[in-house]
């Protein structure tokens, strides 16, 4: 938008199966769904010199669109593989996050490195021209209201909670904390993973 081109965002979740423990495409959909009709996305993190004149917000600008394949739990491999169909599809970025289809060894220890499906990208030749947005740890910062990411806070004390918390608390029905997820992701979630 800044270069003037008709810009906007498609997001696009892998919709096909997942290992059990995860969270189905359906579930996972609605939580996107809710996030775009209550036109949520962007909430404190806008660039009001780019939305204000354009009397636009990031809501009018995203799609949701699932791409139906399985999550191979690849990591880096499978980060490229995911690059590789976006630029099939017309995308020009490809945001990855850490840990980017990873899964961990039974015993729970980690089989890539938190940032290796990023860096594999900085590797390649050949024809994949899609860009990549990387996307490290986050947290809640008091100093912004909001979850933001670490590297720009390197001064700050985060206030954060491990992902096992996280289900744990969905899976006693409970909403987590509102400074890491959004109610209307957590109700969702919760009334989707409540065990017992």
């Amino acid at each position: 938008l800044r270069e003037g081109k008709n810009a906007g965002a498609c997001l696009n979740p892998l919709i096909g199966e997942v290992k059990g423990d995860d969270v189905n495409a359906e579930i996972r959909m609605q939580t996107y769904e809710k996030l775009i009709t209550d036109r949520s996305l962007g909430d404190g993190d806008s660039d009001t010199t780019l939305w204000g004149p354009r009397g636009e917000s990031v809501p009018d600008r995203v799609i949701l669109l699932g791409l139906d394949i399985k999550m191979f739990y690849g990591g880096p491999k499978e980060a490229v593989m995911h690059g590789i169909y976006r630029q099939n599809m017309g995308y020009t970025h490809l945001v990855i996050g850490r840990k980017h289809a990873d899964a961990p060894y039974a015993n729970g220890e980690s089989i890539w490195g938190d940032f290796d499906a990023q860096e594999i990208f900085s590797k390649l030749g050949g024809d994949l021209k899609i860009k990549t947005i990387n996307v490290g740890f986050a947290a809640y910062y008091e100093s912004v209201g909001r979850v933001d990411l670490m590297e720009r806070h390197k001064d700050e004390k985060p206030w954060s909670i491990s992902g096992k918390d996280i289900r744990a608390t969905l899976q006693k029905g409970e909403l987590v904390d509102g400074r890491i997820m959004r109610p209307s992701t957590s109700k969702i979630l919760g009334e989707a993973m409540k065990v017992g």
